[in-house]
């Protein structure tokens, strides 16, 4: 008797930031084994974190940070016809997906299409974080199938000790860049970052703490120095690569807004995703985090379901 052939649900890229990519993980992933698929992640050129060289040792995006989501199905296992077939027809981040043959199912989509209420989890990403409910569900998501390389756990790892152990740790994570820039159209972006607000929590929270060490997360280096010039060498922060001067909104690979410094460098892309991990897996073991709209904060509150937060950016006055 022959033997049954895997359906693989293969989880394709979309030209946005590392994390809404891993969200978009955590979203179809329930949805894959709902359906009896086993999901493959291949994230390829239409991300800016692609690089044609590579990235230690992998080739496709997810791999170059994750360990495969299925153990035994790495993107090595797609088979070659079904990765040129959906290279050759992205599936549409704006529809569920396509079938492309007897084997393999492709999607690149977030994840909350109304036909797939119920199926994938509806993760917000403009005003709303996720409540304690959606928390609690993402996170047995993340803790089974989103594991970072041993690399990144131990970057993570050394740095937590040698600059956050036996202190408690206000978390800031600071999203700048494009969300700062005039080019960015989508009202729950504009005006998103407004460091008196965070100086304001901080303050607050250091009250009550007054041994904790402030853990800064950003993509922007002035903000970085306008919080260590406020807390001085309680603030505490990770070397990753971070926007410098000019312009901070570029293009990604299809023409959707990205932080400039890395939308024109694959390779530096690829080095930042990797800063960007390390700097989640750190948010996620602080004490509490104070952060503004941005997807790697809400992944560091779904990994971590019991972490509290203070969000500075909402809708105003009338929420």
């Amino acid at each position: 008797m022959a033997q049954a052939t895997t359906q693989l649900h293969v989880i394709c890229e979309r030209d946005v930031g590392l994390f809404s990519l891993v969200q978009q993980v955590v979203a179809n992933v329930p949805w894959a084994l709902a359906e009896g698929r086993t999901p493959v992640v291949f994230f390829g050129p239409r991300t800016c974190y692609w690089t044609p060289k590579g990235y230690r040792g992998r080739d496709t995006v997810w791999e170059y940070y994750f360990e495969a989501v299925v153990r035994s199905h790495p993107a090595s296992t797609i088979p070659e016809d079904v990765r040129v077939a959906v290279t050759r027809r992205p599936p549409s981040p704006w529809e569920p997906g396509y079938r492309v043959d007897e084997r393999a199912f492709a999607s690149s989509h977030f994840g909350d299409h109304p036909e797939l209420r119920g199926r994938a989890l509806t993760i917000p990403y403009q005003w709303d974080d996720p409540d304690d409910g959606l928390r609690r569900r993402a996170a047995a998501v993340i803790h089974e199938f989103v594991r970072p390389r041993a690399y990144l756990r131990r970057r993570a790892d050394d740095f937590f000790a040698r600059h956050l152990a036996g202190h408690p740790i206000i978390g800031a994570h600071v999203r700048g860049t494009d969300a700062t820039s005039s080019s960015e159209p989508r009202p729950f972006r504009q005006g998103s970052l407004v460091l008196s607000r965070y100086v304001a929590a901080l303050e607050s929270l250091l009250a009550d703490r007054p041994t904790a060490r402030v853990y800064v997360a950003t993509d922007d280096q002035s903000s970085l120095e306008h919080l260590r010039c406020c807390f001085g060498e309680r603030v505490v922060a990770y070397d990753a690569v971070r926007h410098q001067a000019g312009e901070p909104a570029g293009r990604g690979p299809t023409g959707w807004i990205m932080p400039a410094y890395i939308a024109g460098d694959p390779d530096r892309a690829a080095r930042n995703g990797a800063d960007a991990v390390v700097e989640c897996l750190l948010l996620s073991r602080c004490d509490h985090l104070v952060h503004n709209g941005s997807s790697l904060a809400r992944t560091a509150l779904l990994a971590a379901p019991g972490l509290p937060h203070t969000n500075t950016h909402t809708r105003g006055p009338e929420r």
